[in-house]
C-alpha cells in the first residue's frame, strides 16, 4: 500500500513538473509595432493613398496569419485619415476610415504616438476618438529620460489635457518604449515593469499607474534589412531561454518594428516572411503573438504584476551547444526505447591532453524520449576536450580515447549510446540496443560497491520514494529492483575509467 501511494504522488509530481516546463514557454510574447511619424507628408494625398494601400494588405495577413499589430500614429497621420478617407478611397475598409477598420475589423490596436512640439498625447488620443474609436491607453513610445515642450512621461501618470483640444483628458496606463533624443542610445529591455520616475527609471514602484512594456532589442525592418538579421534577433532569445542562459520565470517582451513612412511592398513581403518563421515557434509553443495590451494585461493577470526587466546587452550571444544524447541503464525501457523520465545531467569539458583540467560545465535535462540534452557552454575556446557526462545515480562516464573538437559558438553532437566505444575505455552496458551509463554509483565516488548497496537497502527499507539517487530506475521508488542493478554491477567490479 506504501508502494501504491508513493507512486501516485510521485506521478503527480511529474505531471506538474511536465507542465510547469511547457508553460514556461509562454513566457516569451511577440508583438508587431509601427509608427507614423510626425515629419511625414501624410498631407500630400498621393503620399497617404500610396502607403494606405499597403497598409491594408499587411493587416489582412497580420489578421488571416494570427500575428498582432500596434499601429501607433501622431497627429499628421491622423489628420490625412480625417481629410482623405471618403468616398471611394474607403471601398478596400468596408466602407469604414483606416483606423475604424483597422480596429472594429481586423483587431488590430491603434494606439497614439506623439513627438509632442505641437499636439500632445492627449491630442493624438483625441483625433482618435474623432475616427469613430475608443482612444487606447497606450503612450506609444517617449522619451525615457527628456523633458520636452515642458513635457515629460511623468507627467502622463495622473492624466493630461490636450494642448490644441484643451479640454479634453486622457489617462494611460501603458507605456511602451522608451527611447531617447534620435536614438542615440534608446534603452532595449525585454519585460515589464512600473518605473519609479525618470530619474530611478529601472525602480519597480508599485504605487505607480503606469507600468512600462519593454520593446526587447531594438529589432526594426527597413527596407536595407535582410530578414534574417531581424529574426536572428528573436533566435537569440529563444535560444538562451531554451538552454537556461536567462531566467525561465522572466517575462520576455519581443518586438519588431516598421515605420509606415518608409513601408514598400519590399518591406511589405520581408514582414510578411518574418511573421511566417515567427510562427514555425509559435507552433512549437516556444513564442506567443501578442499586442502590447495583451501583454500588459498577461502580466497584470497572469504574471501577478511581478517586475522583470533584461537589457539587450545581458543576453548572451556567443556561446556553444553541446547535443549529448545518453541514458542511464536503470532508466532505459528496451521495449519503448525510451526513458523512464526527463532527468538532469552534468556535462563537463576537459581539456584533452593532462592533466585534463574542467574548461567549462554546464548542467541540462536529457529528454526521456529522444534521450538527448543541449548542454550550454560559454567560456570554452574552440579545441579538442573529453566530454564527462554525470548523472545522480550514473557512473561518471569519459568520452572516447582522444577527445572531439569544439568549435567556439558552433553546435557539436556527442551520442553516447551507439556504440561502447564512444566511451573511454568501452564504459558502457549494453541494454537492447543502447549503450548505457552504468546505474549504481549513488554516492557519486566513481565506483559501484557495498557502499551503494547498503545505501539502496536502507532506502528500500524505509520505503523511500520520490527524487532520490537510490532510485535506479526511475520509477519513484526504492525497492529490489534497484538493488539487483547495483548488485550485478559490484560484483562485476564496475567503476569509473578515465585517461
Amino acid at each position: 500500500m506504501k508502494h501504491l501511494i508513493a507512486k501516485v504522488i510521485v506521478f503527480a509530481f511529474m505531471l506538474v513538473m511536465s507542465f510547469n516546463s511547457f508553460s514556461n514557454a509562454g513566457h516569451v510574447y511577440q508583438s508587431f509595432v509601427t509608427h507614423n511619424e510626425e515629419n511625414e507628408p501624410y498631407n500630400n494625398y498621393s503620399y497617404y493613398i500610396l502607403r494606405r494601400g499597403i497598409i491594408v494588405q499587411l493587416a489582412n495577413y497580420v489578421v488571416q496569419n494570427n500575428a498582432r499589430w500596434n499601429f501607433q500614429s501622431d497627429w499628421k497621420f491622423l489628420q490625412a485619415v480625417i481629410n482623405f478617407d471618403t468616398g471611394n478611397v474607403v471601398s478596400n475598409t468596408n466602407g469604414k476610415n483606416l483606423i475604424k477598420w483597422l480596429t472594429e475589423d481586423m483587431g488590430i490596436e491603434c494606439d497614439p504616438h506623439a513627438h509632442e512640439t505641437q499636439y500632445n498625447y492627449a491630442d493624438v488620443a483625441y483625433l482618435h476618438s474623432q475616427l469613430g474609436i475608443t482612444p487606447t491607453k497606450v503612450v506609444g513610445g517617449f522619451l525615457y529620460n527628456q523633458i520636452i515642450n515642458g513635457n515629460n512621461w511623468e507627467n502622463l501618470e495622473q492624466g493630461i489635457y490636450g494642448r490644441i483640444y484643451t479640454s479634453y483628458f486622457w489617462k494611460p496606463d501603458i507605456l511602451w518604449g522608451g527611447g531617447t533624443p534620435n536614438h542615440v542610445s534608446d534603452p532595449q529591455n525585454y519585460g515589464a515593469w512600473k518605473p519609479q520616475s525618470m530619474a530611478n527609471y529601472y525602480a519597480h514602484d508599485s504605487t505607480k499607474n503606469l507600468t512600462l512594456v519593454g520593446n526587447g532589442c531594438s529589432n526594426k525592418i527597413y527596407d536595407t534589412t535582410a530578414v534574417y538579421t531581424a529574426l536572428n534577433k528573436v533566435r537569440n532569445l529563444l535560444n538562451a531561454y531554451e538552454y537556461g542562459l536567462i531566467p525561465d520565470t522572466g517575462f520576455y517582451t519581443s518586438n519588431i518594428f516598421m515605420s509606415i513612412g518608409q513601408l514598400n511592398t519590399s518591406q511589405l513581403n520581408k514582414m510578411k516572411q518574418f511573421i511566417d518563421t515567427i510562427n514555425i515557434y509559435a507552433s512549437q509553443g516556444k513564442i506567443q503573438w501578442k499586442s502590447v495590451k495583451e501583454i500588459h494585461d498577461t502580466w497584470k493577470n497572469d504574471y501577478d504584476k511581478k517586475p522583470f526587466w533584461l537589457q539587450c546587452a545581458e543576453l548572451p550571444t556567443v556561446y556553444s551547444v553541446v547535443n549529448v544524447t545518453a541514458v542511464p541503464q536503470g532508466f532505459y525501457n528496451t521495449q519503448t526505447g525510451n526513458s523512464s523520465m526527463r532527468d538532469t545531467f552534468r556535462v563537463y569539458l576537459r581539456n584533452s591532453n593532462s592533466p585534463y583540467a574542467v574548461v567549462d560545465s554546464s548542467k541540462a535535462l536529457i529528454d526521456s524520449v529522444s534521450l538527448k540534452g543541449s548542454f550550454v557552454m560559454l567560456n570554452a575556446p574552440t579545441g579538442s576536450y573529453y566530454i564527462v557526462i554525470k548523472h545522480r545515480n550514473g557512473l561518471e562516464t569519459w568520452s572516447k580515447t582522444n577527445g572531439f573538437t569544439l568549435t567556439r559558438g558552433g553546435v557539436m553532437n556527442y551520442d553516447f549510446t551507439v556504440s561502447a566505444s564512444q566511451a573511454y575505455g568501452n564504459n558502457l552496458t549494453q541494454t537492447g540496443t543502447k549503450f548505457c551509463l552504468y546505474s549504481g554509483d549513488v554516492d557519486g565516488d566513481g565506483v559501484i560497491d557495498s557502499d551503494d548497496l547498503s545505501i539502496i537497502e536502507n532506502d528500500a527499507y524505509n520505503f523511500a520514494g520520490g527524487y532520490v539517487a537510490s532510485d535506479l530506475t526511475g520509477d519513484g521508488i526504492v525497492d529490489a529492483g534497484d538493488l539487483a542493478i547495483a548488485d550485478n554491477n559490484a560484483f562485476n567490479f564496475v567503476q569509473m575509467i578515465r585517461p
